[in-house]
């Protein structure tokens, strides 16, 4: 299992060593903001599952593919601009066949990109979860509730 920090200050991610390997400890960014606090729980030291989060101690999580957005919104940008382009060029007839390949490709893609189960009050991101899948997709309720600082989720590489 792999788990990962953002520094508050500069949002930089933040790898932390293997859970096995230090079931706790403080993590640096490399800009020099304060270290941030983590302890692994038992299920997460073991691989198993995510109970309780290393960083905040909160125990609300959700689930989502593992997939850059900005990456997946470039993808259907370029097929609607595809089916546009092959509908001008070769007849309209070809802008529905255009798109339906992208989206037969975005769901070949989708299906191979495993999860990553993400703490909804300080974004720490658990990779490798053996039971991702069963944890619920995320919930802007439950974001609202939970969430320490109402922000926009973090977009920085």
């Amino acid at each position: 299992m792999k788990v990962s920090l953002y520094c508050p200050e500069c949002f930089e991610r933040i790898e932390l060593p293997p859970p096995r390997e230090s079931g706790s400890g403080e993590a640096r960014c490399r800009n020099g903001h304060p270290p941030l606090a983590y302890t692994h729980a038992e299920g997460v030291r073991d691989g198993r599952a995510v109970e309780k989060c290393s960083h905040c101690g909160k125990t609300a999580f959700f689930s989502q593919r593992d997939f850059d957005q900005r990456l997946g919104c470039l993808v259907i940008g370029v097929g609607i601009f595809s089916a546009l382009l092959a509908s001008w060029r070769l007849g309209g007839i070809y802008f529905v066949p255009v798109l339906l390949l992208v989206v037969a490709v975005d769901l070949v893609v989708a299906r191979s990109v495993g999860h990553v189960v993400i703490c909804y009050r300080c974004d720490a991101e658990y990779r490798g979860v053996s039971d991702a899948a069963k944890v619920k997709s995320y919930d802007p309720h439950v974001a609202e509730r939970d969430a320490e600082v109402k922000t926009v989720r973090r977009m920085n590489p």
